[in-house]
């Protein structure tokens, strides 16, 4: 009997030890009266969800940028992961078109009630975090392991471990008010009253000038019309700077005057066999920042178009190009019979956005995916009356099998294809070889200044580009802002359009691990090759040792092929500071302004910081000396956390404010490694970039300074140590994620980007906010 009772004692602790506590019913308070979506529950989505729930990268695939992300629901798949096959496409708006669909493609449902239920997933997720608003511990969206939960049972098991992890996730509750709203708009049935494809009269008539352009007929205007689609297909296109719209370029089933029907394809240069017609269709989602890449469309664009396909003479008689994968991956084949000056014309006129599909395009996203670039560099591009490519009609049909790409093997190469590319240098060597013998034909006495490209507008600075890395995003900004970087690139017309043909076009973010392992090795060349263009305008016996320079480490060098040239250079050197003379050079003849704040010119001496700060001068004047190498700990401090990136709000006595991004530019030794970075990052070289305005996307941290408290924060950022002292110093000014007024200074900086940049604006994204939670 004991035995019995012993072994019923067992059964009945597993079983308790095993048992999930029922959800508690969920209580709120309803509130009566017509509930309109757009009007109330959008900008609640907007305010507190979309941050983190807008994009590839949204937890769960969960998108609450729309009505119909938020209808489309979750997925347990993750997008990123590694598999061996590529997965079928899931991309709102476009793989599927309604709920029906999205459930057979695996998606389930955050609004329908649950079982034995009135009450959905996305209301327990709210009820779940106004009684238990604690933030404990660390949150980070992007690398948690999300149960993302599909059931009742998943659910109650989910928040019997993590009873604090209600949503909002990581951040403050909603507020009272807004809890209840949203509450009882789902309780009603999450009515939708979106009224859709909305836009003014002249965005109509232009939009049907550029329609007729595209789907024009004859034959220029079909192939010029495919070449501007591929480009353009990323694109926040706007009309009217000034209304707030903004449309993609689509091919879709219906013509002009009919309702936009998007036909999905992997690729953008995917054959498609039905009829179809190139249409703008409005885009309807919250505007996010991270994914934010305008291109304007007016009569002066439409009349370059003219200028640049239309009227320009071909050497060839046009026809129409093959979509054949092997052959329509690849640019440089697929629109030979375009006149290569006005392919890299077009691209140049608008480099600014061609450089941000790079960055913000979905090939961008992870760390390993961004360890392919430096911190910090900048990039010019070669003139299109010195670019060999353009002027000898030969030299780019001839290499043309020299510059394959990697995505011509799909989004799905074997792993015999993908060691056979990875392992193929020759071709690579060839192009480099014959190039190198072109240029010295054309210019025995090297290049001049006079080859780099001057820019479209002196007033538009987009004749030298800044990129920030920031851990695991990136971002492109007009002008040459920073100290002089490690590395710098020349970007000619086969280089961008390879790039752009790999990285963006031709990338698929559900592609195999082969697919995604090409693209990122293939940038390694690319890298090399902008870096290699650079080199060229430094004198012959340098440009070795400064390549070595940047590839510290034997298997570095090893990885990184680069083949330097005799060729002679036409610029003449007073030092052997041969890169600093040359950006000084580059600046004069570019007319470019060096970064007030950041440059630091050889007769510099740091300030003392200041007792009292009166203006904004003498602020900057600190932050200038604060970008200087010291043995301040804040710099490890922050990058341990996986974060380089701040916006700073300096209130001033007076009420102004003034915004600054600050941004920690890590040295790597080298950048040719997929893996391991940490250990090739040397931190006493890392430096700090005080931006004026907001820069990036992901911001890390939320900072608020106020003007009497500008000695205590310059001392702090200056010689900061790790110690409770000073951290307890750290949290007067940073804004913790538990912080509860948290969502006040969000909206603040949301509010204060959107007056200063309102065509640039889009939402921050937060799902890299220091993840630790203090309270």
């Amino acid at each position: 009997m004991k035995i019995q009772s012993i072994i019923i004692l067992i059964f009945a602790f597993i079983f308790t030890a095993c048992s999930v506590k029922p959800l508690e019913p969920i209580k709120f308070d309803v509130i009566e009266k017509h509930i309109s979506f757009t009007q109330d529950i959008k900008p609640i989505l907007d305010n507190r969800c979309v941050s983190c729930h807008s994009c590839y990268n949204s937890p769960c695939q969960l998108k609450l940028s729309s009505f119909e992300g938020l209808q489309r629901g979750a997925s347990k798949s993750d997008i990123y992961a590694n598999r061996i096959s590529a997965d079928s496409p899931t991309r709102l708006f476009i793989d599927a078109v309604n709920e029906k669909q999205w459930r057979e493609k695996g998606f389930f449902s955050m609004l329908d009630s649950l079982e034995s239920s009135n009450e959905s997933i996305m209301m327990q997720y709210l009820f779940q975090k106004d009684i238990n608003p604690q933030i404990i511990g660390d949150y980070s969206p992007e690398t948690d392991e999300l149960t993302c939960v599909k059931d009742k049972k998943e659910l109650a098991s989910f928040f019997k471990d993590n009873p604090h992890k209600g949503m909002p996730y990581g951040f403050p509750a909603l507020k009272k008010d807004e809890y209840n709203l949203l509450m009882t708009w789902l309780k009603q049935g999450a009515i939708d009253d979106t009224i859709k494809n909305t836009k003014t009269t002249f965005e109509q008539n232009e939009i049907r000038k550029f329609e007729d352009f595209l789907n024009n007929q004859e034959i220029k205007h079909k192939i010029s019309a495919r070449y501007i689609y591929e480009h353009l297909f990323l694109a926040h296109i706007t009309f009217d700077d000034n209304s707030g719209n903004f449309f993609e370029l689509i091919r879709s089933k219906t013509p002009t005057g009919y309702e936009p029907q998007i036909i999905a394809t992997r690729f953008p240069y995917d054959e498609v066999k039905e009829p179809f017609y190139y249409r703008f269709r409005k885009i309807e989602s919250t505007i996010v920042h991270k994914t934010h890449m305008i291109y304007k469309l007016n009569d002066d664009k439409l009349k370059r178009y003219h200028e640049l396909f239309i009227n320009t003479p071909w050497d060839q008689k046009p026809f129409l190009p093959s979509y054949e994968v092997g052959i329509s991956a690849n640019p440089l084949k697929t629109f030979e019979q375009i006149p290569s000056k006005s392919r890299y014309q077009f691209l140049l006129d608008d480099v600014h956005y061609i450089i941000m599909t790079f960055i913000r395009g979905p090939v961008c996203k992870g760390q390993i995916a961004l360890n392919v670039i430096q911190d910090h560099f900048w990039v010019m591009f070669m003139d299109p009356n010195y670019d060999l490519s353009l002027q000898d009609k030969y030299f780019l049909h001839d290499n043309i099998p020299n510059l394959s790409i990697p995505n011509e093997y799909g989004e799905d190469p074997s792993l015999f294809k993908t060691f056979k590319v990875l392992d193929n240098y020759e071709l690579s060597k060839k192009y480099h070889t014959n190039k190198a013998r072109l240029y010295n034909n054309y210019y025995p006495d090297g290049l001049s200044i006079n080859s780099i490209w001057k820019g479209n507008k002196k007033e538009e600075n987009d004749s030298i580009l800044t990129i920030y890395r920031h851990f695991d995003s990136a971002s492109v900004h007009k002008g040459a802002f920073g100290d002089i970087p490690k590395t710098m690139w020349v970007i000619d017309y086969p280089l961008l359009e390879r790039i752009y043909y790999s990285l963006v076009a031709g990338f698929d973010v559900f592609g195999n691990t082969a697919h995604q392992l090409l693209v990122r090795t293939h940038m390694d060349r690319l890298r090399i090759e902008g870096e290699s263009n650079f080199l060229e305008y430094l004198p012959r016996s340098s440009r070795v040792k400064y390549f070595d320079s940047w590839y510290e480490g034997w298997l570095a060098q090893y990885l990184s092929v680069y083949i330097p040239t005799n060729n002679k250079v036409n610029i003449k050197y007073s030092s052997t500071e041969y890169k600093k003379e040359f950006v000084n050079k580059f600046f004069e003849y570019a007319n470019i302004k060096k970064d007030p704040i950041n440059f630091i010119e050889n007769d510099y001496k740091a300030n003392k910081i200041k007792d009292v700060y009166n203006d904004e001068k003498e602020i900057e004047e600190s932050l200038k000396t604060l970008t200087l190498p010291n043995s301040s700990e804040i710099i490890k401090n922050f990058t341990d956390s996986k974060s380089n990136l701040a916006y700073i709000r300096i209130q001033m006595n007076s009420g102004e404010n003034l915004i600054y991004t600050l941004v920690i530019n890590r040295w790597h030794k080298n950048v040719a490694l997929l893996f391991n970075e940490e250990s090739r990052l040397d931190a006493t070289k890392d430096r700090i970039n005080f931006i004026k305005g907001f820069i990036g996307s992901y911001p890390n941290v939320f900072v608020n300074v106020k003007q009497d408290d500008l000695n205590e924060f310059f001392n702090l950022l200056q010689n900061y140590k790790d110690t409770p002292e000073d951290n307890k110093k750290v949290e007067k000014f940073a804004v913790n994620r538990a912080n509860p007024n948290f969502w006040e200074i969000f909206d603040w900086f949301d509010k204060e980007f959107k007056k200063q940049d309102p065509l640039n604006y889009g939402l921050f994204d937060l799902n890299r906010y220091i993840s630790r939670a203090r309270n």
